[in-house]
């Protein structure tokens, strides 16, 4: 699920600004992974803490993945381009919670600190695997072990999240242009995956 967000995030960037150099397009994701090393590890420690009385119920659970799924189903059409009128869409947090953040007016796209912020609570999307480290996290009931678990989970898996920034800072020209329809189509492909998978955890109303 992660994986699917930030291809189709990082896809749009570079697809944005191909006058970027290599460094520069990659630096995003070593900041967005920083955070979410870091982010991992203090709300895994937190969760361990308090136990089960954090645990969301599966109808949020449910809730959630469609969410998540419809704006990679958004970034996918954005990135193969099927629909003109979508090229100057974009989706945005609300002003208050931006000017929370820190992302004031004089930051236009990016900022080291949004990208740290915004690995850090990929903690909360709901991806079988996280949640199953979050799982054991909660049964220790220890902030320490909660920590350790959650902080090494996302230390192991950075290096698949950096190779798939790698790939989207690396093509340029026409061989960007294919990239980033094949990308977009993946997205697309995750993105219905995900809203079919949180309709199944959504009970009768």
């Amino acid at each position: 699920l992660i994986g699917g967000l930030v291809l189709g995030l990082s896809s749009r960037h570079s697809e944005l600004h191909p006058e970027a150099t290599l460094r520069q397009r990659f630096r995003p994701h070593i900041f967005f992974n920083l955070g979410r090393v870091a982010g991992y590890a203090f709300f895994g420690g937190f969760i361990g803490l308090v136990g089960t009385a954090v645990k969301p119920s599966t109808n949020l659970l449910g809730y959630m993945t469609i969410a998540v799924g419809l704006v990679m189903i958004f970034l996918g059409l954005k990135l193969v381009e099927i629909f003109p009128v979508l090229r100057d869409k974009s989706i945005a947090l609300p002003s208050f919670i931006s000017r929370w953040l820190g992302f004031g007016k004089e930051v236009k796209e990016y900022s080291h600190f949004g990208a740290f912020v915004m690995g850090s609570l990929t903690f909360f999307l709901p991806c079988g695997f996280t949640q199953a480290m979050q799982i054991y996290a909660v049964s220790t009931g220890s902030f320490t072990q909660g920590a350790l678990i959650m902080g090494l989970f996302a230390l192991g898996t950075a290096p698949g999240l950096l190779s798939i920034g790698g790939l989207t800072s690396i093509f340029k020209g026409k061989k960007a242009r294919v990239f980033f329809m094949t990308a977009g189509l993946a997205v697309l492909i995750l993105g219905f995956f995900n809203v079919s998978n949180g309709k199944s955890l959504i009970g009768p109303v």
